[in-house]
């Protein structure tokens, strides 16, 4: 795409979204078509762990006219804090990359079968197939969501954040360890399959002191814009980027209409957002 013309630093991106193939509610066409109704002009796919839904979007989005970033969140792990690592322009066929997530998706698996297990032998009464079905069958990237859905459903709690803070939140009765990647690994993984790393919602994170080390290992930015960052946190995570020569990135973090939620496309995000990543990206990080 040629960003030199007028009308290319026009319309607005949103560079976080979930389908089902991860937790996410809405297919990939689903998707893409909420996305033209919020009169997105680029949507960035980043399901957890897996890049399934990535094909099927581009498909959708081509006769809508809209432009898909190719991406992937990592879900990594530093000391006792998750932190989750977004990849873009990630190339899909890479072997390594693929290696893993197929290794990501078995640990995803057990682990919510151990879950089933842990929830069954405290009364719950519930079966994998149904967290299977929620993950939207055997190609889906499982996970603590879908268990808690079928709490809900089950009417075993009453809301997802329930599940989550009586059993299956860390600590909790039901909580199972999952398959651990550091976020140097992360970033690395995603360095190889020719894409470019950003921290994902740091202000949830909480670890800014990895930053430094992390940027070292190839971190190319920081997801300022983010719905659990306040204006303060916008600004300081905007200078924090800039300190360290980071981009600038954001997205809503969409999973589907949610109450409660960010819808797709409401943080307003400009499109030059995109064209800075890309030109990083196209540096070589």
């Amino acid at each position: 795409m040629d960003d030199s013309r007028p009308e290319a630093s026009t319309g607005f991106v949103d560079l976080h979204s979930h389908t089902t193939f991860s937790d996410g509610l809405l297919t990939p066409e689903q998707l893409i078509a909420h996305a033209k109704k919020r009169s997105l002009r680029a949507l960035a796919i980043t399901d957890h762990d897996t890049i399934e839904a990535v094909n099927s979007a581009v498909s959708a989005a081509q006769a809508q006219g809209m432009e898909i970033v190719p991406g992937v969140e990592l879900s990594a792990t530093e000391g006792n804090s998750d932190v989750h690592i977004l990849g873009y322009y990630i190339y899909a066929a890479h072997d390594e990359l693929l290696s893993h997530l197929a290794t990501f998706r078995t640990g995803r698996f057990v682990r919510a079968q151990r879950m089933v297990s842990e929830l069954n032998n405290l009364g719950m009464g519930i079966t994998f197939d149904q967290v299977l079905e929620k993950a939207g069958g055997e190609s889906g990237s499982i996970g603590r969501p879908h268990v808690a859905q079928v709490l809900v459903d089950g009417g075993h709690v009453k809301t997802l954040n329930e599940a989550f803070r009586k059993y299956i939140g860390s600590g909790r009765p039901a909580y199972v360890e999952k398959h651990k990647i550091s976020a140097s690994d992360a970033i690395g993984l995603i360095q190889s399959a020719g894409g470019i790393a950003v921290m994902a919602h740091p202000g949830s994170i909480r670890r800014d002191e990895l930053i430094p080390e992390l940027t070292a290992s190839g971190l190319s930015g920081l997801e300022v814009f983010h719905p659990e960052h306040n204006e303060t946190q916008r600004r300081y995570y905007g200078q924090l980027a800039q300190k360290h020569g980071l981009v600038i990135t954001g997205g809503s973090d969409y999973h589907g209409p949610r109450e409660g939620r960010a819808d797709l496309g409401s943080l307003k995000i400009p499109y030059s957002v995109l064209s800075s990543m890309r030109q990083r990206w196209k540096s070589g990080n």
